[in-house]
């Protein structure tokens, strides 16, 4: 089973790379991170103009060196660790490099997102075409679906590492301080997280995926459960809403991929661990869900 699906995966993945929507997907990853980041360099920008006049003297060049003494101010570690809601977390992530520090942030934003769009329609679209049938004469259903799943794994590494690059480009240009080294090796770290958690959503995308066989249908059910994830697994991390009934709320909690975000910055693998190994749990329950139904239905 496993050869079938890792041929099946190398299959899908090369189409992917092959066709048109991965040439989209490619556009999207590289252009929204080289936006953002962008955007990132300018409010740098704006920090050092606004700074530069209170202390009647003039920045010119590259943006930067005032705005990173500023981030490596006690001020700024404990604004981070209030928005955190963990003061020695945002210590810890104080040290990390701007770029990677805000591409962290960028990519697990925009991931969950790029991971249901690209993907909840990927089986369905087989289905709708009969095309699946002719897979299913040489393998098994669970073999050719853990292989479409592997390949768009495979997919989403490959966008996020075009966002790293893209983040990696406009800091080594547009930042006066910018340590190459040090950013490329944590763009690298910050990479395997977001894709740890988007996984869990490709997951959820790829079992939507096994439900119909109809591409505008999946896609629709793929977004709106996206938004369903995203909104009740928000709620059911306040204090507000787990009032009313503690025990189940915070049950219900860990069935959605919100709840282990914030520990996927933890700089210690031990700290992390359990939050990588439920977020892939996570993605292989919801894939599986899904599988029950294209199992026992007609291709």
């Amino acid at each position: 089973m496993l050869r079938d699906a890792t041929l099946t995966a190398l299959f899908d993945l090369r189409e992917s790379l092959l066709s048109k929507r991965a040439l989209a997907l490619i556009v999207v990853y590289l252009g929204g991170s080289i936006a953002t980041a962008a955007l990132f360099v300018e409010v740098l920008q704006e920090m050092e103009r606004v700074i530069a006049q209170g202390l009647a003297v003039s920045v010119t060049g590259k943006p930067g060196t005032i705005a990173m003494e500023l981030m490596e101010s006690e001020e700024f570690v404990q604004l981070l660790g209030w928005l955190l809601g963990d003061e020695q977390l945002g210590r810890e992530l104080a040290v990390l490099p701007p770029m990677a520090l805000f591409y962290g942030w960028a990519a697990m934003s925009m991931v969950p997102a790029f991971a249901v769009f690209t993907s909840s329609e990927s089986i369905a679209r087989e289905l709708d075409s009969g095309s699946a049938r002719f897979a299913f004469f040489r393998t098994s259903r669970g073999a050719w679906a853990l292989g479409k799943l592997m390949g768009q794994a495979a997919l989403l590494a490959v966008g996020i590492a075009f966002g790293a690059c893209g983040t990696f480009l406009v800091g080594y240009f547009g930042l006066a301080r910018f340590e190459a080294a040090e950013t490329a090796l944590w763009l690298f770290r910050i990479s395997l997280r977001a894709w740890v958690y988007g996984f869990a959503f490709l997951g959820f995308a790829m079992g939507v995926s096994q439900l119909t066989r109809h591409v505008a249908l999946a896609r629709a059910m793929g977004l709106i459960g996206l938004a369903v994830l995203v909104v009740l697994g928000g709620l059911s991390g306040t204090e507000w809403v787990q009032e009313y009934s503690p025990v189940l709320v915070q049950t219900l909690h860990l069935f959605f991929p919100k709840a282990y975000k914030l520990d996927l910055w933890q700089p210690e693998l031990v700290d992390r661990l359990p939050s990588v190994v439920m977020l892939l749990s996570l993605g292989g329950l919801y894939f599986v869900l899904g599988h029950l139904r294209l199992a026992r239905g007609d291709a």
